[in-house]
Protein backbone atom coordinates (compact mmCIF):
# COMPACT_ATOMS: atom_id res chain seq x y z
CA UNK A 1 0.00 0.00 0.00
CA UNK A 2 1.36 3.63 -1.23
CA UNK A 3 1.12 6.09 1.63
CA UNK A 4 -1.05 8.99 0.96
CA UNK A 5 1.12 12.43 0.81
CA UNK A 6 0.61 15.09 3.41
CA UNK A 7 -1.45 17.96 1.29
CA UNK A 8 -2.57 20.98 2.41
CA UNK A 9 -4.36 23.86 0.70
CA UNK A 10 -2.72 27.34 1.53
CA UNK A 11 -5.19 30.49 0.52
CA UNK A 12 -6.08 34.35 2.46
CA UNK A 13 -7.65 37.12 1.52
CA UNK A 14 -10.84 35.94 0.51
CA UNK A 15 -12.91 39.32 0.99
CA UNK A 16 -16.30 38.14 1.08
CA UNK A 17 -18.58 41.00 0.75
CA UNK A 18 -20.41 43.52 -1.61
CA UNK A 19 -19.66 46.56 0.12
CA UNK A 20 -16.32 46.56 -2.15
CA UNK A 21 -18.03 47.33 -4.93
CA UNK A 22 -20.41 50.05 -3.72
CA UNK A 23 -18.32 52.91 -6.08
CA UNK A 24 -19.52 51.15 -9.52
CA UNK A 25 -22.91 50.95 -10.98
CA UNK A 26 -25.28 47.98 -9.85
CA UNK A 27 -24.69 45.71 -12.61
CA UNK A 28 -20.85 45.60 -12.15
CA UNK A 29 -20.70 45.49 -8.45
CA UNK A 30 -23.28 42.08 -8.82
CA UNK A 31 -20.63 40.54 -11.81
CA UNK A 32 -17.95 41.65 -9.23
CA UNK A 33 -19.62 39.97 -6.21
CA UNK A 34 -20.19 36.67 -8.74
CA UNK A 35 -16.06 37.07 -9.39
CA UNK A 36 -15.54 36.37 -5.50
CA UNK A 37 -17.84 33.39 -5.75
CA UNK A 38 -16.44 32.18 -8.73
CA UNK A 39 -12.69 32.22 -7.21
CA UNK A 40 -14.70 30.12 -4.18
CA UNK A 41 -15.79 28.26 -6.58
CA UNK A 42 -12.14 26.78 -8.22
CA UNK A 43 -11.12 26.95 -4.63
CA UNK A 44 -13.42 23.86 -3.71
CA UNK A 45 -12.57 21.96 -7.15
CA UNK A 46 -9.21 22.05 -6.70
CA UNK A 47 -9.23 20.92 -3.06
CA UNK A 48 -10.92 17.84 -4.17
CA UNK A 49 -9.06 17.29 -7.13
CA UNK A 50 -5.75 17.54 -5.14
CA UNK A 51 -7.29 15.52 -2.24
CA UNK A 52 -6.08 17.71 0.50
CA UNK A 53 -6.13 16.87 4.31
CA UNK A 54 -6.70 20.55 5.38
CA UNK A 55 -7.72 24.09 3.92
CA UNK A 56 -5.86 26.87 5.68
CA UNK A 57 -7.33 30.36 5.47
CA UNK A 58 -4.88 33.15 6.19
CA UNK A 59 -7.11 35.71 7.38
CA UNK A 60 -9.46 38.00 6.31
CA UNK A 61 -12.60 36.04 5.22
CA UNK A 62 -14.69 38.91 4.92
CA UNK A 63 -14.05 42.46 4.09
CA UNK A 64 -16.42 43.37 6.81
CA UNK A 65 -16.10 42.07 10.81
CA UNK A 66 -19.72 42.46 10.47
CA UNK A 67 -20.49 41.31 6.87
CA UNK A 68 -24.12 41.22 5.11
CA UNK A 69 -26.41 37.29 5.36
CA UNK A 70 -26.01 36.81 1.94
CA UNK A 71 -21.85 36.90 2.50
CA UNK A 72 -21.76 35.04 5.43
CA UNK A 73 -24.30 32.51 4.18
CA UNK A 74 -22.01 32.17 0.89
CA UNK A 75 -19.24 31.09 3.30
CA UNK A 76 -20.99 28.79 5.56
CA UNK A 77 -21.87 27.34 2.30
CA UNK A 78 -17.94 26.73 1.03
CA UNK A 79 -17.43 25.85 4.66
CA UNK A 80 -19.92 23.10 4.12
CA UNK A 81 -18.72 21.81 1.36
CA UNK A 82 -15.09 21.16 2.49
CA UNK A 83 -16.34 19.98 6.66
CA UNK A 84 -18.83 17.29 4.53
CA UNK A 85 -16.24 16.01 3.07
CA UNK A 86 -14.09 15.59 6.66
CA UNK A 87 -11.39 17.98 4.85
CA UNK A 88 -10.30 20.34 8.32
CA UNK A 89 -11.01 24.36 7.47
CA UNK A 90 -8.68 26.63 9.66
CA UNK A 91 -8.52 30.07 9.86
CA UNK A 92 -6.65 32.10 11.56
CA UNK A 93 -7.73 35.74 12.16
CA UNK A 94 -6.87 38.55 9.96
CA UNK A 95 -7.44 42.12 10.36
CA UNK A 96 -10.63 42.28 8.68
CA UNK A 97 -11.96 39.85 11.03
CA UNK A 98 -10.92 41.39 14.14
CA UNK A 99 -13.54 43.50 16.28
CA UNK A 100 -12.75 46.56 17.39
CA UNK A 101 -12.33 45.82 21.03
CA UNK A 102 -12.38 42.66 23.18
CA UNK A 103 -15.47 43.63 24.36
CA UNK A 104 -16.90 42.50 20.87
CA UNK A 105 -17.51 39.12 19.42
CA UNK A 106 -15.88 37.59 16.39
CA UNK A 107 -18.39 36.49 13.95
CA UNK A 108 -16.38 33.29 12.61
CA UNK A 109 -15.87 31.98 16.27
CA UNK A 110 -19.77 31.58 16.12
CA UNK A 111 -20.03 29.05 13.24
CA UNK A 112 -19.05 26.50 15.36
CA UNK A 113 -22.54 26.35 17.04
CA UNK A 114 -24.11 26.02 13.68
CA UNK A 115 -22.44 22.68 12.90
CA UNK A 116 -23.22 19.49 13.37
CA UNK A 117 -20.82 17.34 15.97
CA UNK A 118 -19.18 15.72 12.85
CA UNK A 119 -18.39 19.35 11.11
CA UNK A 120 -17.59 20.79 14.47
CA UNK A 121 -14.08 18.19 14.87
CA UNK A 122 -13.25 19.80 11.34
CA UNK A 123 -13.56 23.44 11.72
CA UNK A 124 -11.01 25.15 13.80
CA UNK A 125 -10.69 29.26 14.02
CA UNK A 126 -7.58 30.14 16.13
CA UNK A 127 -8.22 33.95 16.91
CA UNK A 128 -4.63 34.44 18.75
CA UNK A 129 -1.49 32.60 19.53
CA UNK A 130 -2.19 28.95 19.24
CA UNK A 131 -1.69 25.87 17.96
CA UNK A 132 -3.35 22.59 17.22
CA UNK A 133 -2.36 19.15 15.69
CA UNK A 134 -4.64 17.77 12.81
CA UNK A 135 -4.65 14.30 11.99
CA UNK A 136 -4.46 13.52 8.20
CA UNK A 137 -6.34 10.66 6.59
CA UNK A 138 -3.27 8.16 6.66
CA UNK A 139 -2.59 8.72 9.94
CA UNK A 140 0.14 11.33 9.36
CA UNK A 141 0.19 14.53 11.95
CA UNK A 142 0.86 18.13 11.42
CA UNK A 143 0.78 21.02 13.66
CA UNK A 144 -0.18 24.36 13.50
CA UNK A 145 0.26 27.70 15.10
CA UNK A 146 -1.79 30.56 14.71
CA UNK A 147 -0.25 34.33 14.40
CA UNK A 148 -3.35 36.43 13.86
CA UNK A 149 -3.36 39.90 13.57
CA UNK A 150 -2.47 41.52 16.71
CA UNK A 151 -2.46 38.74 18.68
CA UNK A 152 -5.47 38.81 20.87
CA UNK A 153 -3.50 38.53 24.38
CA UNK A 154 -0.89 40.70 23.86
CA UNK A 155 -3.12 43.95 22.50
CA UNK A 156 -5.44 43.78 25.04
CA UNK A 157 -3.40 43.47 28.44
CA UNK A 158 -4.57 46.28 30.28
CA UNK A 159 -5.78 48.70 27.51
CA UNK A 160 -8.96 49.94 26.78
CA UNK A 161 -8.71 49.04 22.58
CA UNK A 162 -5.59 47.73 20.18
CA UNK A 163 -4.61 51.91 19.48
CA UNK A 164 -4.17 52.45 22.93
CA UNK A 165 -0.94 50.23 22.91
CA UNK A 166 0.58 52.90 21.02
CA UNK A 167 -0.85 56.34 21.99
CA UNK A 168 1.20 55.25 25.71
CA UNK A 169 4.46 55.83 23.80
CA UNK A 170 5.74 58.84 22.72
CA UNK A 171 6.68 58.88 19.33
CA UNK A 172 10.69 58.15 20.24
CA UNK A 173 9.44 55.62 22.31
CA UNK A 174 7.42 53.42 19.59
CA UNK A 175 10.47 51.15 18.16
CA UNK A 176 11.26 49.95 21.22
CA UNK A 177 7.69 49.36 22.08
CA UNK A 178 7.02 47.80 19.06
CA UNK A 179 10.11 45.43 19.68
CA UNK A 180 9.20 44.06 23.61
CA UNK A 181 5.87 43.17 21.80
CA UNK A 182 7.51 41.37 18.84
CA UNK A 183 9.90 39.64 21.15
CA UNK A 184 6.84 38.64 23.04
CA UNK A 185 5.10 37.85 20.12
CA UNK A 186 7.83 35.51 18.88
CA UNK A 187 8.32 33.55 22.34
CA UNK A 188 4.98 32.36 22.54
CA UNK A 189 5.06 31.54 18.78
CA UNK A 190 7.90 29.40 19.24
CA UNK A 191 6.42 28.15 22.37
CA UNK A 192 3.31 27.18 21.30
CA UNK A 193 5.55 25.05 18.35
CA UNK A 194 7.37 23.17 21.33
CA UNK A 195 3.99 21.85 22.79
CA UNK A 196 3.11 20.52 19.75
CA UNK A 197 3.83 16.68 18.64
CA UNK A 198 4.06 15.71 14.89
CA UNK A 199 5.37 14.98 11.74
CA UNK A 200 5.31 18.42 10.30
CA UNK A 201 4.78 21.99 11.65
CA UNK A 202 3.23 24.87 9.78
CA UNK A 203 2.74 28.54 11.10
CA UNK A 204 -0.05 30.40 9.40
CA UNK A 205 0.01 33.86 9.91
CA UNK A 206 -2.00 37.55 9.18
CA UNK A 207 0.96 39.87 9.42
CA UNK A 208 3.04 42.74 6.87
CA UNK A 209 6.46 41.50 5.91
CA UNK A 210 8.70 44.70 5.06
CA UNK A 211 9.61 44.54 1.36
CA UNK A 212 6.85 42.47 0.02
CA UNK A 213 4.50 43.65 -2.34
CA UNK A 214 1.29 44.69 -0.83
CA UNK A 215 -1.42 44.91 -3.44
CA UNK A 216 -5.05 46.38 -2.45
CA UNK A 217 -3.43 46.42 1.19
CA UNK A 218 -0.83 49.04 0.33
CA UNK A 219 -2.79 51.22 2.64
CA UNK A 220 -2.01 49.95 5.73
CA UNK A 221 1.08 48.85 5.33
CA UNK A 222 3.60 50.61 7.65
CA UNK A 223 0.74 52.75 9.11
CA UNK A 224 1.57 53.92 12.98
CA UNK A 225 -0.20 51.20 14.45
CA UNK A 226 0.69 48.36 12.63
CA UNK A 227 3.25 45.48 13.53
CA UNK A 228 5.66 45.03 10.48
CA UNK A 229 7.70 42.21 10.36
CA UNK A 230 11.33 41.68 8.64
CA UNK A 231 11.65 38.61 6.15
CA UNK A 232 14.22 36.93 8.51
CA UNK A 233 12.62 37.56 11.69
CA UNK A 234 9.85 35.26 10.01
CA UNK A 235 11.46 32.82 7.77
CA UNK A 236 13.31 31.66 10.42
CA UNK A 237 10.97 30.41 12.58
CA UNK A 238 11.43 26.65 13.13
CA UNK A 239 8.52 25.83 10.87
CA UNK A 240 8.25 23.54 7.33
CA UNK A 241 6.27 26.06 6.20
CA UNK A 242 5.14 29.22 6.79
CA UNK A 243 1.46 30.61 5.55
CA UNK A 244 1.56 34.28 4.89
CA UNK A 245 -1.79 35.79 4.56
CA UNK A 246 -2.77 40.31 4.29
CA UNK A 247 -0.64 41.35 1.25
CA UNK A 248 -3.11 40.40 -1.59
CA UNK A 249 0.14 39.50 -4.20
CA UNK A 250 1.35 35.97 -4.61
CA UNK A 251 4.63 35.74 -3.54
CA UNK A 252 7.60 33.83 -2.03
CA UNK A 253 9.18 35.66 0.86
CA UNK A 254 12.65 35.22 2.39
CA UNK A 255 12.74 31.62 1.75
CA UNK A 256 11.42 28.60 -0.31
CA UNK A 257 8.72 27.98 2.17
CA UNK A 258 7.61 30.94 3.31
CA UNK A 259 4.77 32.59 1.18
CA UNK A 260 1.81 35.30 0.56
CA UNK A 261 -1.15 33.04 -1.15
CA UNK A 262 -2.41 36.57 -2.09
CA UNK A 263 -6.12 37.26 -2.04
CA UNK A 264 -8.26 34.99 -4.13
CA UNK A 265 -9.59 37.77 -6.97
CA UNK A 266 -8.48 41.10 -7.80
CA UNK A 267 -9.49 43.64 -5.18
CA UNK A 268 -8.53 47.25 -6.91
CA UNK A 269 -6.11 48.73 -9.65
CA UNK A 270 -3.46 48.41 -7.52
CA UNK A 271 -2.99 44.04 -8.24
CA UNK A 272 -3.54 44.77 -12.20
CA UNK A 273 -3.17 42.28 -14.77
CA UNK A 274 -1.94 44.60 -17.18
CA UNK A 275 0.27 47.88 -16.89
CA UNK A 276 -0.06 49.80 -20.45
CA UNK A 277 -0.30 46.35 -22.53
CA UNK A 278 1.77 44.48 -20.11
CA UNK A 279 1.09 41.03 -18.94
CA UNK A 280 1.92 41.16 -14.91
CA UNK A 281 2.89 37.41 -14.27
CA UNK A 282 3.22 38.41 -10.38
CA UNK A 283 -0.38 39.58 -10.31
CA UNK A 284 -1.66 36.16 -11.02
CA UNK A 285 -4.55 35.13 -8.81
CA UNK A 286 -4.04 31.00 -7.13
CA UNK A 287 -3.79 29.18 -4.31
CA UNK A 288 -0.85 26.90 -2.49
CA UNK A 289 -1.19 23.47 -2.60
CA UNK A 290 1.76 22.59 0.14
CA UNK A 291 2.51 18.83 -0.44
CA UNK A 292 4.68 16.14 0.73
CA UNK A 293 8.29 15.66 -1.16
CA UNK A 294 11.20 13.39 0.14
CA UNK A 295 10.29 13.78 3.61
CA UNK A 296 9.51 17.51 3.33
CA UNK A 297 6.94 20.29 2.47
CA UNK A 298 6.96 21.89 -0.79
CA UNK A 299 4.61 24.50 -2.12
CA UNK A 300 3.11 24.26 -5.72
CA UNK A 301 1.25 27.21 -6.93
CA UNK A 302 -2.40 26.34 -8.40
CA UNK A 303 -3.60 29.03 -10.47
CA UNK A 304 -7.31 29.82 -10.66
CA UNK A 305 -9.49 32.05 -13.35
CA UNK A 306 -10.24 35.93 -12.94
CA UNK A 307 -11.22 38.65 -14.22
CA UNK A 308 -8.66 41.29 -15.98
CA UNK A 309 -7.97 44.51 -14.39
CA UNK A 310 -6.09 47.39 -16.03
CA UNK A 311 -4.02 50.33 -15.93
CA UNK A 312 -3.90 52.35 -18.82
CA UNK A 313 -1.71 55.41 -18.92
CA UNK A 314 -1.96 58.24 -21.72
CA UNK A 315 -0.05 60.74 -22.36
CA UNK A 316 -1.02 63.79 -24.28
CA UNK A 317 0.96 66.78 -23.00
CA UNK A 318 2.90 66.31 -26.17
CA UNK A 319 0.07 66.95 -28.75
CA UNK A 320 0.35 70.17 -31.10
CA UNK A 321 -0.60 73.29 -28.94
CA UNK A 322 -3.26 74.43 -31.38
CA UNK A 323 -5.11 71.21 -31.43
CA UNK A 324 -8.60 71.93 -30.59
CA UNK A 325 -10.27 68.67 -30.94
CA UNK A 326 -9.14 65.23 -29.04
CA UNK A 327 -9.49 62.25 -31.49
CA UNK A 328 -11.97 60.14 -29.26
CA UNK A 329 -11.49 56.78 -31.65
CA UNK A 330 -8.08 57.48 -31.43
CA UNK A 331 -7.81 57.23 -27.73
CA UNK A 332 -10.39 53.82 -27.79
CA UNK A 333 -8.30 52.17 -30.23
CA UNK A 334 -5.00 52.82 -27.82
CA UNK A 335 -6.93 52.24 -24.68
CA UNK A 336 -7.77 48.61 -26.58
CA UNK A 337 -4.95 47.87 -27.57
CA UNK A 338 -3.73 48.45 -23.85
CA UNK A 339 -6.19 46.32 -22.12
CA UNK A 340 -7.15 43.56 -24.00
CA UNK A 341 -10.32 41.18 -23.87
CA UNK A 342 -9.21 37.76 -23.73
CA UNK A 343 -12.34 36.52 -22.33
CA UNK A 344 -15.66 38.39 -23.90
CA UNK A 345 -17.75 36.89 -21.32
CA UNK A 346 -15.23 38.40 -18.53
CA UNK A 347 -15.15 42.06 -19.35
CA UNK A 348 -12.34 43.68 -17.98
CA UNK A 349 -12.68 46.44 -15.28
CA UNK A 350 -9.59 49.30 -16.64
CA UNK A 351 -8.67 52.53 -15.23
CA UNK A 352 -7.23 55.06 -17.21
CA UNK A 353 -4.83 58.33 -16.23
CA UNK A 354 -4.56 60.81 -18.79
CA UNK A 355 -2.41 63.64 -18.63
CA UNK A 356 -3.21 66.44 -21.07
CA UNK A 357 -2.64 70.42 -21.17
CA UNK A 358 -5.06 72.33 -19.16
CA UNK A 359 -5.60 73.85 -22.85
CA UNK A 360 -7.27 70.36 -23.60
CA UNK A 361 -9.22 69.75 -20.17
CA UNK A 362 -12.39 71.15 -21.21
CA UNK A 363 -12.73 69.41 -24.94
CA UNK A 364 -12.03 65.94 -23.33
CA UNK A 365 -14.94 63.84 -23.25
CA UNK A 366 -14.60 61.90 -20.52
CA UNK A 367 -18.38 61.00 -20.82
CA UNK A 368 -18.36 59.50 -24.57
CA UNK A 369 -15.24 57.60 -23.93
CA UNK A 370 -16.66 55.83 -20.60
CA UNK A 371 -19.78 54.89 -22.82
CA UNK A 372 -17.79 53.62 -25.76
CA UNK A 373 -16.01 51.50 -23.68
CA UNK A 374 -18.40 50.14 -21.72
CA UNK A 375 -20.40 49.39 -25.06
CA UNK A 376 -16.99 47.57 -26.49
CA UNK A 377 -17.40 44.89 -23.36
CA UNK A 378 -15.23 46.22 -20.36
CA UNK A 379 -17.15 46.02 -17.26
CA UNK A 380 -16.15 49.14 -15.41
CA UNK A 381 -14.53 51.98 -16.42
CA UNK A 382 -12.35 54.44 -14.36
CA UNK A 383 -11.24 57.60 -15.96
CA UNK A 384 -8.50 59.84 -14.50
CA UNK A 385 -7.70 63.41 -15.86
CA UNK A 386 -4.29 64.88 -14.89
CA UNK A 387 -3.52 68.55 -16.62
CA UNK A 388 -0.80 70.46 -16.17
CA UNK A 389 0.13 73.93 -17.79
CA UNK A 390 2.08 73.93 -20.77
CA UNK A 391 3.93 77.01 -23.18
CA UNK A 392 1.05 78.46 -25.29
CA UNK A 393 1.69 80.63 -28.56
CA UNK A 394 1.91 84.45 -26.92
CA UNK A 395 -1.01 85.75 -29.44
CA UNK A 396 -0.97 89.01 -27.98
CA UNK A 397 1.30 91.39 -29.37
CA UNK A 398 1.95 94.72 -27.35
CA UNK A 399 2.24 96.54 -31.04
CA UNK A 400 -1.44 95.35 -31.75
CA UNK A 401 -4.27 97.39 -30.58
CA UNK A 402 -6.89 95.03 -28.19
CA UNK A 403 -9.48 94.88 -31.02
CA UNK A 404 -6.97 93.16 -32.96
CA UNK A 405 -5.05 91.33 -30.53
CA UNK A 406 -7.94 89.77 -28.53
CA UNK A 407 -9.66 88.13 -31.14
CA UNK A 408 -6.60 86.67 -32.08
CA UNK A 409 -5.42 85.33 -28.71
CA UNK A 410 -8.96 83.38 -28.60
CA UNK A 411 -8.70 81.85 -32.07
CA UNK A 412 -5.69 80.38 -30.47
CA UNK A 413 -7.51 78.67 -27.40
CA UNK A 414 -8.20 75.07 -27.91
CA UNK A 415 -12.00 75.30 -27.60
CA UNK A 416 -14.52 74.37 -30.29
CA UNK A 417 -14.58 76.94 -32.95
CA UNK A 418 -17.80 77.70 -32.61
CA UNK A 419 -17.75 78.99 -29.25
CA UNK A 420 -14.26 80.65 -30.21
CA UNK A 421 -16.16 83.28 -32.86
CA UNK A 422 -19.11 83.44 -30.38
CA UNK A 423 -16.85 84.87 -27.52
CA UNK A 424 -15.04 86.84 -30.23
CA UNK A 425 -18.22 88.77 -30.70
CA UNK A 426 -19.20 88.89 -27.24
CA UNK A 427 -15.38 90.68 -26.52
CA UNK A 428 -15.17 93.08 -29.07
CA UNK A 429 -19.03 94.48 -27.56
CA UNK A 430 -17.39 94.39 -24.21
CA UNK A 431 -14.74 96.54 -25.45
CA UNK A 432 -17.26 98.85 -27.44
CA UNK A 433 -19.13 99.53 -24.41
CA UNK A 434 -16.11 100.14 -22.35
CA UNK A 435 -14.58 102.60 -25.11
CA UNK A 436 -17.54 104.26 -24.51
CA UNK A 437 -17.19 105.02 -20.90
Amino acid sequence: MIDKLVKILHTADLHIGEDLFTSMGSKAAEERYKDILDSLEQIKQIGVSENVDVVLIAGDVFNRVLPSGNASLRFSEFLKFFLDKQIHVIIVRGNHDRPANDSASELLKTYRILLSRTQENYFHYLGKIEGIVIQTRDKKSVGFVALPYYPVELEYEGVKDAEEIFQRAKDAQRQARVDEIKKEIFMRVEGERAKLKADYYILGAHIPIIGSIPGSERRFYGSRNEITYAANEVCRLPFDYIALGHFHIMQKVGSDNCWYSGSVFRLTFDEPSYIDGRRLSKSEKGVIIVEEKDGKLSPKITPIKTRDMCLVRLNLLNRTPNTTIINTEEILDLIVKKCPIDEPTKGPCVKVEVRLPNTMRKTFDRYTLEQELLKRGYLHVKIEVISEETETPQAVSKSLPVKEALPKYIRSIDIPQALKEEVVKEALEIIDEVMKE
